[in-house]
């Protein structure tokens, strides 16, 4: 009986240990941090990846997709790769006002109803940008239909399923009847 005695009091006394801490019977005051109040971050719309815009290193995705590096094959690749690059970069300097002016018009949008909360004209603006950017869109599936048949004809079956594997990471996708 006397066992079971100190025992009840060892164990309380260690509860009373864990709750008030250091065993002196005073609590100590919890720090609570102050938090700024949060901002809400800066709008940042990237039209190139809206879009598809996408310019390849040409090594790099010879190596992802497989290509052995100093043959005729990784010779003719990296040319198909560097004129695809080509045509996109003048297709994106001749449409650069038009990308730079939905950019702004998105942000200042974005902007605007961040601070008013009202997203009510939103339907507005994303029918406007299709609309604005559709001509582009068209422009470079054209640009990858010409991309994509030509790597299925250099590359082998396995080779072209890793270009794809690649393209899909890059958030970059090929139509079937390509």
């Amino acid at each position: 009986m006397k066992k079971i005695i100190f025992f009840l009091i060892l164990g309380s006394a260690f509860t009373a240990q864990a709750q008030y801490g250091y065993g002196n019977g005073q609590r100590q005051p919890q720090r609570q941090t102050v938090q700024a109040p949060q901002e809400a971050p800066k709008p940042n719309f990237d039209v190139k990846k809206y879009v598809g815009i996408i310019v390849y290193e040409p090594e790099k995705a010879a190596k992802k997709s497989g290509v052995k590096l100093k043959t005729k094959e990784e010779g003719q690749f990296c040319k198909i790769v560097t004129d695809y690059n080509k045509s996109i970069k003048d297709i994106t300097r001749i449409n650069s006002f038009l990308l730079r002016s939905t950019k702004n018009m998105v942000e200042g949008f974005q902007r605007n109803a961040i601070k008013s909360g009202d997203f009510s004209k939103q339907p507005k603006v994303l029918k406007k940008m299709n609309e604005d950017l559709k001509p582009i869109s068209e422009t470079l599936k054209t640009e990858d239909k010409k991309l994509d048949t030509s790597m299925k004809k250099l590359l082998s079956k396995k080779q072209y399923e890793k270009w794809i594997k690649y393209n899909k990471k890059r958030q970059k996708f090929f139509t079937k009847e390509a």
